[in-house]
């Protein structure tokens, strides 16, 4: 068990997934899950002591995402749920976790969620250890389901505590931060700050105005690349599910191996070293194939990485070709997006980061 888990909360358990009525479009909320953190130190020395690898972990910070994002879709209870590249402060409800620790043991996951208004929902470390029963995974399952399905069920008591004007709110302030990101001038007196520091509308741009019918244009074009990046994360998934179940299988088995290794040298059982051949032959096998699943899976990490599909999209009869990380191809098509914004309306185009 990891050092600091001493200071987590207890696994959560068997959870069963709360679900909801698909909501009608005034009460739905979209998510943005920024691509997790991997909570890697800067002591690269530190990482083989304490069972991380740096390819693999960089993989789970695109794979877990897809995971939590299934289950917040199989709840029923939300509008659009999308994996962003990066964090995204205008999204309606975005998002983040970084990873502590993960094995085929055990999950932890640091997890924050605030709304567009800046008012948090959640902000805490959800755990999850795995059972004997947990493995082989089944086709389509995860052994950490129910950590997922905790965090959707809370987010979910959360939504089902606001009214429907504090939703509303949610959507209107999401949709003038994403306008102010693009034009700050244009649109600096229609947001202020109550006293918690919370955004809240002061006034709304006129039904039909021709300013916000662009932003919502140029947003449609940014969700359409960031669809575009989901099915790659989807397939990214797909890809590496059988290799990284029987990582993580392995690494379950030799882990339980050791700890039962060293707590039959703490209670010097005779009983117990009878027989430490074939328990060490079978740790051998289990270690030797986890390594052998632990390169196919930095394999497939880099492989990501290196074969990331150009994506080719178009604006207003403009063909636009992107390539490189889908990180970079996120930056690259926002700055595409700022400068078409600032040509159509003549403002100046808004610094990137803004």
């Amino acid at each position: 068990m990891p050092e600091q888990a001493a200071t987590w909360p207890a696994p959560v358990g068997s959870v069963t997934l709360q679900r909801s009525a698909p909501p009608a479009d005034s009460e739905a909320i979209d998510i943005g899950l920024a691509v997790f953190d991997p909570g890697l130190t800067e002591d690269v020395t530190s990482h083989g002591t304490r069972g991380i690898f740096p390819e693999i972990r960089r993989a789970e910070v695109r794979y877990l995402p897809v995971l939590l994002r299934q289950a917040l879709v199989d709840s029923g209870a939300w509008g659009v749920v999308r994996v962003l590249p990066e964090p995204d402060d205008s999204a309606e409800l975005q998002v983040s976790a970084t990873i502590l620790h993960s094995d085929g043991q055990r999950l932890a996951l640091q997890v924050s969620a605030s709304d567009a208004t800046g008012r948090q929902w959640l902000q805490g470390v959800y755990t999850d250890v795995t059972g004997a029963a947990d493995y082989p995974v089944p086709a389509g399952g995860d052994p950490f389901a129910d950590l997922y399905r905790q965090i959707a069920n809370d987010l979910l008591a959360v939504k089902r505590s606001l009214t429907a004007a504090e939703i509303k709110a949610i959507g209107d302030v999401g949709e003038l931060r994403y306008a102010a990101s693009l034009a700050p001038d244009a649109f600096a007196g229609y947001l202020g700050r109550d006293e918690a520091g919370h955004y809240r509308v002061q006034r709304l741009p006129a039904q039909g105005d021709p300013m916000m019918a662009r932003v919502q244009r140029i947003r449609d074009q940014e969700y359409r690349f960031i669809d575009t990046v989901d099915e790659q994360y989807v397939d990214l998934v797909e890809d590496m599910r059988p290799t990284y179940d029987l990582w993580r299988q392995y690494g379950r088995e030799q882990a339980e191996y050791m700890q039962d290794y060293q707590q039959r040298l703490q209670d010097r059982d005779s009983a117990g070293r009878r027989g430490s051949f074939a328990a060490l032959q079978q740790s051998y096998n289990t270690f030797r194939w986890s390594k052998v699943q632990q390169q196919d899976l930095r394999e497939l990490a880099q492989g990501f990485d290196n074969e990331v599909s150009p994506t080719v999209l178009d604006v207003s009869g403009r063909v636009f070709r992107l390539s490189g990380s889908l990180e970079s191809q996120y930056s690259e098509w926002q700055g595409i997006l700022r400068q078409i914004f600032a040509l159509e309306t003549g403002l100046p185009a808004a610094p990137e980061g803004q």
